[in-house]
């Protein structure tokens, strides 16, 4: 009779576990759910292996969404922070992952709860020359770094070393409008 107890408290608790998880996707319902979770793992009876599966998934969730905008990072960082007191209790992975989510929590906060991200790399625009229109021929696609046969990496004329041809465009012949267009891609 102990055993089926012990099944239905293991089962009822991974099925409070997911629904947490649900909780934490929305910034109205994330709070209650945050902080319920983080009272459930200040008892180190949480990290135990039959819960392991939901509680990480629900961490990761939390750790997910609660450092974007509109949700309180500070939820999150009382969460990880309970959870990183008791993370010798669960797996090697798990606690790795723990220690991981406390440290990127620990410089969050001292950023003031505000992400550094490196600024986005400018993308080279496409340029589009006109030309000639022919008589029902293709546009040529061409690319700076030589003629519409070049396809092997070589340097532009300003010396950039990289620039290849690209053919995988396709063009209908009904719908040519005349355009040439060029291209440099730069290898990494």
């Amino acid at each position: 009779m102990a055993d089926s107890t012990f099944a239905e408290h293991v089962a009822t608790t991974n099925t409070r576990l997911a629904s947490l998880r649900s909780n934490l996707v929305d910034p109205v319902t994330f709070p209650e759910a945050c902080s319920e979770l983080t009272k459930w793992c200040t008892d180190q009876r949480a990290f135990t292996a039959n819960f392991e599966d939901n509680l990480m998934a629900a961490l990761e969730c939390a750790m997910d969404y609660g450092t974007r905008e509109n949700y309180d990072y500070m939820l999150t960082h009382g969460l990880v922070g309970a959870c990183f007191t008791h993370r010798k209790h669960l797996s090697k992975n798990s606690a790795t992952r723990i220690s991981r989510w406390y440290e990127q929590m620990r410089r969050l906060k001292k950023n003031g709860g505000k992400r550094k991200r490196a600024p986005p790399k400018p993308k080279e625009p496409i340029q589009v020359v006109p030309v000639q229109q022919t008589n029902g021929a293709l546009p040529v696609l061409t690319s700076p770094c030589g003629g519409p046969s070049s396809a092997a990496p070589q340097q532009n004329g300003a010396g950039q070393p990289g620039c290849a041809e690209n053919n995988n465009f396709m063009f209908s012949p009904t719908n040519s409008d005349g355009l040439v267009l060029r291209f440099c891609l730069r290898a990494p």
